[in-house]
């Protein structure tokens, strides 16, 4: 199967990460409202069983103490399947912007530079770096204010296009500019919008699909430790599980060969990236990189998908949910189930021109007239006159235009019989619909976590806005409160529970759970930025000040959390601080009107009347949407000089 491209949840790369969640205590601090909040502390007796260690077939390697060589130990013996291998999109899937430079286009004729969003995109290439430049031109077209930012890392295999990432302080950033393969053009990136075109913080989950694997920093979530990747694109040992043991004795062979896995668990080994859902949520106890290849997938992760789907559906990556749709993967043939490896190869990249044939001989192993078995229903020459070359896919597999990246297109994988009859579409309207776990029947007695899964998946959904917290909420508050009374030192649990409270507008409550987290794990900025939303709405100002000042000097890459601060600090006449954060926060954003109004305030109070109509000045000249409101703001203010 091809590499995922950049989405909307990526690329949310991150639409779908939350960015402020909180954690606590159980529910049962409302019968305790006066009481201190009691710290919440992960106990290694609450997790379930490592499925990796109670194990007990014949794949040794699926135990995690066994370590990842990395790909280059494979090679010696394997070099025809590395060499076949390097060139899939899979091992391209992360690259350092470096090795693209010459294989890249800067001139105008690729859209370069663009306008959007008001604003002037540019890539630049300069000696062996990349750089990206935006500004906001005046009306002679000179700068009135700019960033440029130095790119190190490209995502994507470049079928589809690229988005890229730069590295700051321990923190990725995804930059607002894409490259689109199939229209040969730059464009802005898929999900950005006018607040957060200086970059967007990635976590580690959105980059699940697109590195081999990442360190992440125990301590500071959405923060990784150098190199901050081990390996670049996907690798071998992401489908074959870590080859210590293989390496050491090459004789072993109980390292996972998927071909030779039942179906359910050689799809598992696709499904870790190939299977998107509407939230996917990690089990308890289960970390980002935990799975092993020959493990069920379900021991590892819960995937929400709508419970009726209609096959309308046109986003990027829905191709396992539609494959299961299909009737050839419905009704077997024979021993044969279908399944992705029947027709892709993942040691091989099939290109444009073989695609025809590949895929007709793979549709052949179940609909070969000449082997008796059903074949199509339309005569030779019929289907000659719609394509000359007989392709299957042609028919029953075409390309669409997807809802949700622009510039791109996907290969419908419902098979149909008359694709034509039944396009793919929008998705189901989320507030309407209901949402399983897409792996549900592996627990015929019942899924233990189906409530976390929904709460926690709710959440995720409200994030990413795709659902209204406001309809949904109580239905994600129940299920977090009936998988706290399974296990109440649910970590992930509490932290979410703390965030819904914020949504529902419960600052107190959710403040009560958000410091009770913050004991067990202090150097969470999302859990400080939100325990200083919940402190400010309280009218606990030196506090909201406290935990905003120890989220932003975490991660200072958020604006919302630096102009909160800010706008502290000057309430409370810390004007010398407040003015140090605004600069600040200008460097790294020199576009947000919100820090930069901040700034104004604080020249006014110190009586800066030239400086203060100086920056008003760019104010204007940015022309943000909400202009006349910051002009009668200004205007009050100077009056009251």
């Amino acid at each position: 199967m091809s590499s995922k491209p950049p989405t909307r949840r990526l690329l949310p790369l991150a639409a779908g990460c939350v960015l402020l969640a909180g954690l606590g205590v159980a529910g049962a601090w409302l019968g305790r409202r006066g009481e201190a909040p009691s710290p919440v502390r992960p106990a290694a007796s609450s997790a379930p069983t490592d499925p990796r260690r109670t194990y007990a077939g014949p794949y040794r390697n699926v135990d995690p103490d066994v370590r990842y060589v990395g790909d280059a130990q494979c090679v010696g013996c394997h070099e025809d399947i590395a060499k076949s291998f390097a060139l899939h999109p899979m091992a391209l899937s992360l690259v350092p912007v470096a090795d693209l430079l010459d294989r890249q286009r800067y001139s105008p004729d690729v859209n370069n530079p663009f306008t959007a969003l008001g604003r002037r995109f540019q890539v630049e290439r300069q000696g062996q770096e990349m750089r990206h430049r935006q500004a906001d031109l005046d009306d002679s077209g000179k700068p009135i204010v700019e960033l440029t930012q130095d790119v190190h890392w490209a995502i994507g295999s470049g079928a589809k296009g690229y988005s890229y990432l730069t590295e700051q302080d321990g923190f990725l950033l995804q930059t607002p500019i894409s490259w689109y393969a199939q229209k040969q053009r730059w464009d802005l990136s898929p999900g950005f919008g006018p607040s957060i075109l200086a970059g967007r913080v990635v976590p580690g989950s959105c980059l699940f699909c697109h590195a081999n694997r990442v360190r992440e920093d125990p301590d500071h979530p959405d923060r990784f430790e150098p190199p901050v990747f081990e390996g670049r694109g996907i690798g071998c040992e992401r489908c074959h599980g870590p080859g210590e043991l293989h390496v050491r004795a090459p004789a072993d062979h109980t390292i996972v060969n998927p071909a030779d896995l039942a179906p359910p668990l050689r799809d598992a080994v696709c499904e870790q990236c190939h299977l998107e859902g509407e939230a996917r949520i990690l089990r308890a106890g289960r970390g980002l990189f935990d799975y092993r290849p020959g493990l069920p997938m379900s021991d590892f992760w819960a995937v929400l998908v709508p419970a009726r789907r209609n096959g309308a559906d046109a986003r990027a990556v829905t191709h396992v949910e539609q494959m299961v749709q299909s009737k050839c993967f419905q009704r077997p043939v024979g021993a044969l189930q279908l399944g992705c490896i029947t027709c892709h190869d993942p040691h091989v990249w099939v290109g444009p021109a073989e695609r025809e044939a590949h895929y007709r001989s793979a549709c052949l192993k179940c609909h070969d007239e000449a082997k008796g078995q059903r074949g199509c229903s339309e005569a030779l020459a019929r289907r000659e006159q719609t394509s000359p070359r007989d392709s299957c896919i042609a028919c029953h597999m075409p390309r669409y235009s997807n809802s949700d990246v622009a510039h791109a297109a996907a290969t419908d994988h419902r098979i149909l019989r008359r694709p034509a009859d039944h396009p793919p579409g929008p998705t189901t309207d989320g507030d309407d619909a209901r949402f399983v776990d897409f792996y549900q029947d592996r627990f015929p007695e019942g899924d233990p976590q189906a409530e976390r899964t929904r709460g926690l998946g709710l959440l995720k959904m409200f994030g990413a806005g795709m659902l209204s917290p406001q309809r949904h909420g109580q239905q994600a508050l129940a299920s977090l409160e009936s998988a706290l009374g399974s296990d109440p030192r649910d970590f992930e649990v509490h932290e979410s529970k703390a965030q819904l409270l914020s949504l529902l507008g419960q600052p107190s409550q959710a403040l009560t759970e958000s410091q009770a987290a913050l004991a067990a794990r202090p150097g969470d900025w999302r859990l400080l930025a939100l325990a200083a939303s919940a402190a400010e709405a309280e009218g606990q100002t030196d506090l909201a000040i406290d935990y905003g000042r120890r989220a932003v000097e975490i991660n200072p890459f958020v604006p919302d959390s630096q102009v909160r601060l800010a706008t502290l600090l000057i309430r409370t006449g810390q004007r010398d601080e407040a003015q140090t954060r605004c600069g600040k926060l200008l460097q790294l954003d020199p576009f947000n009107v919100p820090g930069r109004q901040a700034l104004i305030d604080v020249l006014l109070r110190q009586g800066k009347i030239a400086e203060a109509r100086s920056e008003f000045d760019v104010v204007r000249r940015l022309q943000p949407l909400d202009l006349p409101q910051r002009e009668r703001w200004f205007l009050k203010k100077m009056k009251e000089q």
